[in-house]
């Protein structure tokens, strides 16, 4: 059976008991064929994003299990300039919070259905709910210029909480809102704490790299 997906007022501190050495993940993702992704460590790291294409949805229910699985390999795998302490860290995924519903919702939903990742979280996030956090009113008064602001902080969050450097370049819509909406779920679950979450100027406008 299909484990119900949690709102965000309803999630769980803990669905399972963390073991010495462990280090959790939350996978964030803005649903679509043309989907972004993002992830952050419990130490409110962003470790990873992308862009990503899927030409159908069978292929996503195809391909969304094993995207999972190797997102989170390729963290654990990566031991080049680790120091002994930080390799002996186990990445364990305890959330995955997607932005969206319907049929596309159910691929990422079904991804979850085996015994290795019963222990993983489904988190269903309104647009509506991480915009509010981080966007001004003025920001959110069209589907427009919440997509700006959210690229806005997006180059933010990658600069203050990534681990590869600055963002270059254009930063895609999907990608930049699946970090602004990691980066929510990331201050929900008190991996970020930054007060105010969202650094501006005094005029109001979103702080981004030089």
């Amino acid at each position: 059976d299909n484990k119900p997906a949690a709102r965000v007022s309803q999630l769980q501190p803990k669905k399972r008991e963390k073991q010495e050495g462990e280090q959790e993940l939350l996978l964030a993702v803005d649903l679509g064929l043309r989907s972004g992704a993002s992830l952050f460590d419990d130490s409110g790291k962003l470790l990873r994003y992308e862009q990503i294409r899927f030409s159908d949805s069978e292929k996503l229910y195809e391909e969304a299990p094993s995207l999972i699985d190797s997102w989170v390999d390729d963290i654990n795998s990566q031991n080049i300039n680790k120091s002994e302490e930080d390799a002996k860290k186990k990445y364990v995924l305890s959330y995955l919070a997607i932005e969206g519903g319907g049929e596309l919702f159910d691929a990422w939903e079904t991804s979850l259905d085996n015994e290795e990742k019963k222990d993983i979280q489904l988190v269903s996030v309104r647009p509506e709910e991480w915009r509010a956090h981080l966007l001004t009113d003025k920001e959110r008064q069209s589907g427009r210029s919440c997509k700006e602001a959210a690229r806005l902080i997006a180059r933010q969050v990658v600069s203050d909480f990534g681990s590869m450097g600055d963002h270059k370049g254009k930063f895609k819509t999907d990608a930049a809102e699946s970090v602004a909406m990691g980066y929510y779920m990331a201050t929900h679950l008190g991996w970020i704490k930054r007060h105010p979450t969202v650094s501006r100027y005094t005029n109001g406008k979103i702080m981004v790299p030089k």
